[in-house]
């Protein structure tokens, strides 16, 4: 920005000086009769050379400021993203991140590489103009002064109408790309299920609101445009009916009054290519508020401290996790190998909780981990000491084994057998028609939910994991599945510590913890 300040100061003076002489030339030539010296000439096409160079600098110079700003910005977006994580990022749609990563060229380049380098060169030559102005014809430059503040008003009353024609836009946009990306990810199921017709009118309704509120922004940025042509025309028509008034009467001297005169131009013609480029700074104003929230996002903090290698002592005092509502706040003591039940309705925080407990978000109240704060445990040292296991495991395309290794690649055959037996599993992965190379296909198809939920026990189990963190693994499951995998879970486990995040109460020798939603308190 400071270089394209001195190549538009560049630029400006040259102008200024190349028009005094050429005005200076003029009126020689007219009054007395005399052609321009050659050294004239010369001077004249060496400050007409500066000008074009300014002007060429300053466009250069705003292009590299583009560039940079969209890699910043995108670095910028790409670290938060992997700093807050998929748990942090889950009440975000995927399509609107990835709309914010696509359209930062699109909508931040013009923003950088023309309207902040045009106000910039508007500020200054105000100020050139002006000065040079005042300097030749003190009453065209006093028009100017009185004219120039009008027009950035006029432009600034336009603006009043553009935030929320923008911000529409952009849900527009953003919504209509989640549609599609949806679809998009579906479009076998809606095949099989003759559902495409459906979606496909649904596309098209939101092709048309986006297409509208599109149009209704360039409406906006023409109107600005036009308002700022208008202005300039006019203010610049008045100065030089005023000039001329004053020519004819004798009252002014025509060389600088000439000179002034072709001044005016370069005052007005940097505001009039600002309302051009203002629809660059409307389209990058939703894409900055959304990455202005993005930033803002809390971070799970992490420091430097490494955990033991024994089984930890977990301390909540008031602890509850930081998200966008509420949740209830827990105080609880948790000596190695407790095995602990949150049992609360949906919204009580304990998934959240659970969440907080292994650094994907930040929490707020006290947790200590033998003595030591969470927050100043090394996120990535504590994480792989401490297994989480969802409702709905993932499971990936490949055989029973590699399952089962996925936290664990390095483990035998041995260590897998036996963490399989430890929960259960198995006599059941040996009846498969391919034993333990069974592949079990995307989501594992060929298991139960409560064969399942133990694939993923034995795979927490064989990840070395101190803190187990299990996550509603039994809502889904009958009773009789529940109990077995519940007594599964307490023979595995048994050294270590165990939080159960449910809906139900569990198994008697389980520390039973009941919680509430935030509003009507919470009780441990």
């Amino acid at each position: 920005m400071l270089l394209s300040a001195a190549f538009s100061t560049l630029g400006l003076l040259c102008t200024a000086l190349a028009f005094v002489q050429i005005a200076g030339a003029i009126a020689a030539s007219l009054l007395g009769g005399s052609l321009p010296a050659p050294d004239t000439l010369a001077l004249i096409a060496a400050l007409l050379a500066g000008r074009a160079l300014g002007r060429t600098g300053r466009e250069w110079t705003g292009q590299a400021l583009a560039a940079q700003e969209v890699r910043v910005w995108r670095g910028r977006l790409t670290s938060r993203a992997l700093a807050l994580g998929p748990v942090a990022l889950s009440g975000r749609r995927g399509a609107d991140l990835a709309a914010l990563d696509a359209e930062l060229s699109p909508h931040l380049t013009p923003y950088y590489a023309r309207y902040l380098p045009g106000a910039l060169h508007a500020a200054l030559a105000f100020v050139v103009v002006l000065a040079f102005t005042f300097r030749l014809d003190p009453a065209t430059a006093g028009l100017l002064l009185l004219t120039g503040p009008l027009t950035v008003g006029f432009l600034a009353l336009v603006g009043l109408a553009t935030g929320t024609a923008t911000e529409r836009q952009w849900v527009a946009h953003t919504r209509l790309s989640a549609r599609l990306l949806t679809v998009t990810r579906h479009l076998p199921t809606l095949h099989a299920f003759g559902a495409v017709a459906a979606y496909r009118e649904v596309l098209a309704q939101s092709a048309a609101r986006q297409r509208a509120t599109t149009l209704g922004v360039l409406k906006v940025a023409f109107l600005s445009g036009f308002v700022m042509d208008f202005a300039a025309t006019l203010a610049t028509a008045l100065v030089a009916v005023w000039t001329g008034v004053r020519l004819f009467g004798g009252e002014a001297a025509l060389a600088p009054t000439l000179a002034a005169l072709m001044l005016v131009p370069e005052f007005f013609g940097p505001l009039r290519q600002l309302g051009a480029d203002r629809h660059a700074a409307l389209d990058a104003e939703p894409l900055a508020g959304r990455l202005c929230d993005l930033m803002a996002a809390p971070v799970a903090p992490s420091g430097t401290a490494q955990v033991g290698p024994s089984v930890p002592h977990l301390q909540l005092v008031s602890a509850r996790a930081e998200l966008t509502r509420p949740t209830a706040a827990l105080t609880l003591d948790l000596p190695p190998g407790t095995h602990a039940a949150l049992r609360g309705p949906s919204g009580s925080g304990k998934t959240t909780l659970l969440h907080a407990l292994r650094k994907h978000v930040p929490y707020a109240g006290t947790v200590q981990v033998d003595g030591t704060p969470l927050d100043a445990l090394e996120a990535a040292g504590w994480q792989a000491r401490v297994a989480f296991v969802p409702q709905y495991p993932r499971l990936i395309a490949a055989s029973v084994t590699e399952n089962l290794k996925l936290w664990n690649p390095d483990a035998t055959e041995a260590e897998v057998r036996r963490a399989a037996q430890a929960v259960g599993l198995a006599e059941v992965l040996d009846a498969l028609s391919a034993g333990w190379n069974t592949p079990l296909g995307e989501g594992g198809v060929q298991l139960s939910g409560g064969e399942t939920a133990r694939l993923a026990l034995a795979r927490a189990l064989l990840s070395g994991a101190c803190l187990i963190l299990l996550d509603e693994v039994t809502a889904h499951l009958d009773a009789g599945s529940e109990a077995e995998v519940l007594a599964a879970v307490g023979s595995a486990f048994a050294d270590r510590t165990v939080v159960l995040a449910t809906h139900r109460r569990a198994p008697a020798e389980w520390l039973d913890v009941a919680l509430q939603p935030a509003h009507a308190g919470a009780a441990a």
